[in-house]
Protein backbone atom coordinates (compact mmCIF):
# COMPACT_ATOMS: atom_id res chain seq x y z
CA UNK A 1 0.00 0.00 0.00
CA UNK A 2 2.87 2.43 0.93
CA UNK A 3 4.16 1.41 -2.30
CA UNK A 4 1.18 2.78 -4.30
CA UNK A 5 1.00 6.08 -2.55
CA UNK A 6 5.02 7.00 -3.42
CA UNK A 7 4.01 5.73 -7.15
CA UNK A 8 0.94 7.97 -7.39
CA UNK A 9 2.77 10.68 -5.88
CA UNK A 10 5.57 10.02 -8.43
CA UNK A 11 3.01 9.64 -11.53
CA UNK A 12 1.05 13.29 -10.06
CA UNK A 13 4.61 14.81 -9.75
CA UNK A 14 5.49 14.04 -13.51
CA UNK A 15 2.61 15.23 -14.56
CA UNK A 16 2.72 18.43 -12.68
CA UNK A 17 6.71 19.42 -14.00
CA UNK A 18 4.94 17.92 -17.61
CA UNK A 19 2.41 20.81 -17.40
CA UNK A 20 5.26 23.66 -16.01
CA UNK A 21 7.05 22.84 -18.79
CA UNK A 22 4.15 22.84 -21.85
CA UNK A 23 2.68 26.32 -20.08
CA UNK A 24 6.44 27.63 -19.97
CA UNK A 25 7.55 26.02 -23.79
CA UNK A 26 3.78 28.21 -24.78
CA UNK A 27 5.32 31.25 -23.41
CA UNK A 28 8.27 31.03 -25.27
CA UNK A 29 6.35 30.52 -28.59
CA UNK A 30 4.89 33.45 -27.57
CA UNK A 31 7.95 35.70 -27.48
CA UNK A 32 9.09 33.95 -30.69
CA UNK A 33 5.67 34.80 -32.90
CA UNK A 34 5.78 37.88 -31.79
CA UNK A 35 9.75 37.99 -32.57
CA UNK A 36 9.22 36.72 -35.87
CA UNK A 37 5.72 39.47 -36.30
CA UNK A 38 7.98 42.79 -34.44
CA UNK A 39 5.23 42.87 -32.21
CA UNK A 40 6.59 45.00 -30.19
CA UNK A 41 3.48 45.65 -27.92
CA UNK A 42 2.62 42.08 -27.74
CA UNK A 43 6.30 41.14 -27.35
CA UNK A 44 6.63 43.00 -23.95
CA UNK A 45 2.97 42.59 -22.69
CA UNK A 46 4.48 39.14 -21.01
CA UNK A 47 7.98 40.94 -19.51
CA UNK A 48 7.67 41.52 -16.40
CA UNK A 49 8.79 45.10 -15.55
CA UNK A 50 11.10 44.03 -12.93
CA UNK A 51 12.85 41.49 -15.77
CA UNK A 52 16.91 41.34 -15.57
CA UNK A 53 18.98 39.54 -18.33
CA UNK A 54 22.51 38.67 -17.07
CA UNK A 55 25.04 38.65 -19.86
CA UNK A 56 27.92 36.14 -20.32
CA UNK A 57 29.71 39.73 -19.72
CA UNK A 58 28.51 40.45 -16.27
CA UNK A 59 26.32 42.96 -18.15
CA UNK A 60 22.31 43.51 -16.72
CA UNK A 61 19.85 44.18 -19.27
CA UNK A 62 16.35 45.39 -17.90
CA UNK A 63 12.70 46.25 -19.25
CA UNK A 64 13.18 49.09 -20.78
CA UNK A 65 16.99 48.28 -22.71
CA UNK A 66 15.21 45.21 -23.49
CA UNK A 67 12.55 47.06 -25.67
CA UNK A 68 15.49 49.07 -26.91
CA UNK A 69 17.82 46.57 -27.87
CA UNK A 70 14.67 44.85 -29.58
CA UNK A 71 13.92 47.63 -31.68
CA UNK A 72 17.06 48.63 -32.73
CA UNK A 73 17.70 44.42 -33.86
CA UNK A 74 14.35 44.30 -35.39
CA UNK A 75 15.78 47.22 -37.61
CA UNK A 76 18.35 45.22 -39.35
CA UNK A 77 16.80 42.35 -39.76
CA UNK A 78 15.89 41.98 -43.41
CA UNK A 79 14.44 38.61 -43.56
CA UNK A 80 13.87 35.89 -40.34
CA UNK A 81 14.18 32.59 -41.51
CA UNK A 82 14.03 30.34 -38.47
CA UNK A 83 13.94 30.91 -35.18
CA UNK A 84 13.55 27.97 -32.58
CA UNK A 85 14.00 27.71 -28.87
CA UNK A 86 13.79 24.65 -27.15
CA UNK A 87 13.89 23.63 -23.42
CA UNK A 88 16.47 21.27 -22.67
CA UNK A 89 15.50 20.87 -19.00
CA UNK A 90 13.00 21.76 -16.44
CA UNK A 91 13.28 22.05 -12.27
CA UNK A 92 10.31 22.64 -11.06
CA UNK A 93 10.24 24.26 -6.98
CA UNK A 94 8.44 26.47 -4.72
CA UNK A 95 5.16 24.39 -4.66
CA UNK A 96 4.74 24.21 -8.23
CA UNK A 97 5.10 27.95 -8.48
CA UNK A 98 8.88 28.89 -9.61
CA UNK A 99 10.71 26.98 -12.29
CA UNK A 100 14.39 26.94 -14.03
CA UNK A 101 14.49 26.16 -17.66
CA UNK A 102 17.62 25.80 -19.64
CA UNK A 103 17.08 26.19 -23.09
CA UNK A 104 18.64 26.37 -26.34
CA UNK A 105 18.45 28.99 -28.98
CA UNK A 106 18.93 29.29 -32.93
CA UNK A 107 17.98 32.13 -34.34
CA UNK A 108 18.62 32.26 -38.43
CA UNK A 109 18.49 35.81 -40.22
CA UNK A 110 19.42 37.84 -43.01
CA UNK A 111 20.88 41.62 -41.44
CA UNK A 112 22.18 44.48 -43.10
CA UNK A 113 25.84 45.24 -41.93
CA UNK A 114 27.26 48.63 -40.56
CA UNK A 115 27.52 49.92 -43.86
CA UNK A 116 23.51 50.10 -44.00
CA UNK A 117 23.86 48.58 -47.48
CA UNK A 118 25.33 45.01 -47.33
CA UNK A 119 23.16 41.94 -46.11
CA UNK A 120 24.58 38.82 -44.11
CA UNK A 121 23.35 35.65 -43.28
CA UNK A 122 23.20 35.46 -39.78
CA UNK A 123 22.73 32.14 -37.32
CA UNK A 124 23.64 32.37 -33.40
CA UNK A 125 23.42 29.69 -31.33
CA UNK A 126 23.13 30.26 -27.53
CA UNK A 127 22.08 28.38 -24.20
CA UNK A 128 20.23 30.32 -21.67
CA UNK A 129 19.09 29.31 -17.80
CA UNK A 130 15.81 30.66 -16.95
CA UNK A 131 14.03 31.70 -14.15
CA UNK A 132 9.96 31.65 -14.29
CA UNK A 133 7.63 32.48 -11.37
CA UNK A 134 3.86 32.29 -11.23
CA UNK A 135 2.59 35.78 -11.45
CA UNK A 136 -1.18 36.47 -11.67
CA UNK A 137 -2.01 33.10 -12.22
CA UNK A 138 0.40 32.61 -15.02
CA UNK A 139 4.09 31.95 -16.00
CA UNK A 140 6.45 34.70 -16.39
CA UNK A 141 10.30 35.00 -17.09
CA UNK A 142 11.87 36.90 -14.40
CA UNK A 143 15.34 36.31 -15.77
CA UNK A 144 17.43 34.83 -17.92
CA UNK A 145 21.59 34.09 -18.05
CA UNK A 146 23.14 34.00 -21.14
CA UNK A 147 25.93 30.75 -21.19
CA UNK A 148 27.40 31.12 -24.56
CA UNK A 149 26.78 30.22 -28.18
CA UNK A 150 28.30 30.54 -31.45
CA UNK A 151 27.59 33.27 -34.18
CA UNK A 152 28.65 32.44 -37.89
CA UNK A 153 28.10 35.35 -40.60
CA UNK A 154 27.73 34.00 -44.26
CA UNK A 155 28.93 30.92 -42.77
CA UNK A 156 31.98 31.63 -41.39
CA UNK A 157 32.79 32.41 -37.46
CA UNK A 158 31.97 36.29 -35.94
Amino acid sequence: MFSLALLLADIEGLQQRAAVREAIRDKIQYGVETTIAEDIDRYMEGVPQDLRILGGDGSVTDWGALKAKQLQAWDVITRKNLLEIDVTGLEVGCDSTCATAATDQRWERKMIGKDGVTEFNIVTTQKHIEAWEIRHSRWAQVSIEGLGGTTLVDGGPY
